[in-house]
């Protein structure tokens, strides 16, 4: 059995923390052997992932805790054939623990592809690049995207042993519901007639909620009766940049905040199309998400998620609030175009069904621990 300890800045609500939970949960128990240790706290999937049976392992660490958790960490990993990061500042720690300290395998996965100035924090894109001079002695490193891959690749990290394996997506969970749409759209009171756009994120500079909620101010010029459905943490009538905004655009009579929700699937199946305004996604799970429940997506040409959505959807600029705003003006005016989109779904079984995603996954981690990779160093 192949013993493998993930190592992931925190387990609150994002991409990473989503798609290490999916992975444990369909991964070979019978062959793979998981632990978990999170930097920070339990957050929303560490009770989750204990529930699999997976031993999770919460640091909270801090700059005076610094030493004593990368020692607590070396116990936990010191007969582990593989160290697994996830996330920048986990790279790091897992480096030092797995390259320094122990001498044992090591795998990065890098989720993130804007790797732009004015979408990021100074010291996130400082701790890349120190990450690129590292990259070069990892074991492997696998990106959720294409773009992610070329967007590192650009600015140092080795390509000796790089792999793209996409996000994968429940369809048992993730599916086109009709009584649920009914309920949801009789809780929220929306006519028959009301057409519903959704969006799932959280609050980030990334997802750029400003260009979406120009683009819905001009919409609701043109006199179509809709609902805007925001989805995710901080989402919420206690943010208070996001209610001015909505203010500013006089769109309070347009827009339902939901913050952090449980029954996505749900709220997909009560929606008419799927929005993603996003500055920059690798793989964005949302959108495949919208897909699995049958839902048009519109997205912006970031990331992969112009692959992603393929002839199934629209795809936009990123920050062109007009032509997002024209794609949901043809969508919504158009009732025809009201039916589920069966064809997004049949994309997301053929592509990026989790089952066979998690046996990506597990195929890599038995070619590292057989060093495949090593034959020519």
């Amino acid at each position: 059995m192949i013993k493998i300890v993930h190592i992931i800045t925190g387990l609150n609500s994002g991409g990473a923390e989503n798609m290490l939970y999916k992975l444990l949960k369909y991964s070979d128990k019978t062959s793979y052997n998981h632990e978990v240790v999170s930097l920070m706290g339990g957050g929303i999937y560490g009770g989750k992932i204990s529930n699999l049976g997976v031993k999770v392992h919460c640091l909270n660490i801090s700059k005076t805790t610094f030493l004593s958790s990368l020692i607590k960490t070396k116990k936990i990993c010191k007969d582990a054939d593989i160290i697994d990061t996830w996330l920048y500042h986990a790279d790091i720690v897992g480096f030092i623990v797995a390259k320094i300290i122990l001498r044992k395998k090591l795998i990065w996965n890098i989720r993130h592809s804007n790797l732009n100035k004015d979408a990021n924090k100074s010291t996130t894109l400082k701790i890349i690049k120190f990450n690129s001079f590292l990259s070069r002695y990892v074991d492997c490193i696998t990106y959720n995207s294409n773009e992610a891959l070329k967007n590192h690749l650009k600015i140092g990290y080795s390509n000796k042993n790089s792999k793209v394996i996409p996000n994968g997506f429940e369809l048992d969970k993730f599916k086109f519901n009709p009584e649920a749409r009914a309920i949801i759209r009789q809780e929220f009171g929306f006519k028959d007639s009301t057409k519903v756009i959704i969006t799932v994120g959280r609050w980030n500079i990334q997802k750029d909620y400003y260009t979406l909620l120009k683009a819905i101010s001009e919409l609701k010029e043109l006199k179509i009766e809709f609902k805007l459905i925001m989805v995710g943490t901080n989402l919420d009538h206690k943010n208070h940049e996001l209610v001015n905004l909505i203010k500013t655009l006089n769109l309070e009579d347009k827009i339902i905040l939901l913050g952090r929700r449980d029954d996505i699937p749900e709220l997909l199946s009560a929606a008419d199309v799927y929005i993603s305004s996003s500055l920059g996604e690798s793989f964005s799970n949302a959108i495949g998400e919208a897909m699995a429940c049958e839902l048009p997506c519109i997205v912006t040409d970031v990331g992969d998620s112009k692959s992603i959505v393929g002839d199934t959807g629209k795809v936009v600029a990123a920050k062109d609030y007009k032509n997002m705003c024209n794609e949901l003006f043809n969508f919504l005016n158009n009732n025809h175009s009201l039916f589920r989109n069966n064809n997004g779904r049949q994309r997301v079984i053929a592509n990026y069904d989790i089952k066979q995603i998690s046996k990506i996954f597990e195929k890599n981690f038995k070619e590292v621990v057989d060093e495949c990779y090593f034959e020519s160093r």
